[in-house]
């Protein structure tokens, strides 16, 4: 028992020893968060105002000729609506850290 104490206070004070800041700490994340970043642009300016009108106009439509019904399409807008507010909801979440 005692062997094992001394290996394992041995090896503690080695880890300890050698011990260094974690490499995620150095990783250059700006490739990745440019490209998340260009998504969300693109999601909610004026490329997603245009996706999102003519998906309105498509709901609308449907609903017209009685494909989908208004819950359908009311679920739809709320739908849009999330997109277009995530930004504003994330940002709100996070303004307190």
């Amino acid at each position: 028992m005692r062997h094992f104490t001394r290996a394992f206070a041995a090896s503690l004070a080695l880890f300890l020893l050698i011990a260094e800041p974690a490499f995620a700490q150095s990783i250059d994340l700006s490739p990745i968060q440019s490209l998340l970043q260009g998504i969300v642009d693109a999601l909610t300016g004026p490329l997603g105002v245009v996706i999102a009108t003519l998906a309105v106009l498509g709901v609308f439509l449907s609903w017209f000729f009685n494909i989908i019904d208004l819950r359908q399409a009311l679920w739809v807008l709320v739908g849009i609506a999330g997109v277009a507010a995530a930004p504003t909801i994330v940002a709100a979440v996070f303004a307190g850290g």
